[in-house]
């Protein structure tokens, strides 16, 4: 009796099954890659979201405290921005004067959130006029008239965060040109800047330069 060889048989059915797995693994692979670049999508624009919201809610923490200050008759001059993380803003006021001091607005100082921006701290600057925030009209910005805001400003801030803020503000598109003053407020309002398409907006992210900043008025003038 001949006895029939299946070796071949047996050889084909391992290829193909060894092909099998492997197309399935390429296909998992696929599958997966695509998951996680939905998910790190989703991760981002929540991220985004969540960054807006502490921006904003970090500002309105100041603009209290400054309210409170100038509540107990410190005058807008001797409101004082001094911290143990950026130097500049020390103009000799006493603790009750101080924002970031519990004797006084008894804010914390908070550095920026990584990734809100390219991490340059917050700004605190009386040299810029927003038109139609407080008494300042079109040409504030030189009209030598005493009636410049007190400012909070994030420089840098990334688009997507930009976005958002403005979306939450209710500000269809990012504002742009004009400019906003560098100047540490050290007790003086100064002219010298003015961001444009901003008429009558207490806050907002503009783009100036090329570069995004959010602002939010802390003390309209």
């Amino acid at each position: 009796m001949k006895i029939k060889n299946n070796c071949g048989e047996s050889g084909n059915v391992m290829i193909i099954v060894l092909m099998g797995i492997v197309l399935f693994a390429a296909l998992a692979f696929v599958i997966a890659r695509g998951m996680r670049s939905e998910t790190t999508t989703a991760m981002s624009s929540r991220q985004s979201e969540l960054a807006a919201v502490d921006i904003l809610d970090y500002a309105q923490r100041l603009e209290r405290a400054v309210a409170k200050l100038r509540q107990k008759n410190v005058s807008e001059s001797d409101l004082d921005f001094s911290n143990n993380i950026v130097a500049g803003y020390d103009h000799g006021e006493p603790d009750e004067n101080k924002i970031f001091n519990g004797a006084g607005g008894g804010v914390t100082y908070a550095s920026p959130q990584e990734g809100v921006n390219d991490g340059t701290p917050w700004l605190f600057t009386g040299g810029t006029c927003v038109v139609n925030v407080g008494t300042g009209a079109a040409g504030c910005d030189s009209d030598g008239v005493n009636n410049e805001e007190l400012l909070a400003v994030l420089p840098n801030v990334r688009q997507n965060i930009c976005d958002e803020i403005n979306k939450r503000l209710n500000i269809a598109a990012t504002p742009s040109g004009g400019s906003i003053s560098n100047a540490k407020f050290t007790g003086s309002f100064n002219d010298g800047a003015s961001p444009n398409g901003v008429d009558g907006l207490d806050a907002a992210c503009v783009s100036i330069g090329g570069n995004n900043y959010f602002y939010y008025v802390l003390l309209a003038r």
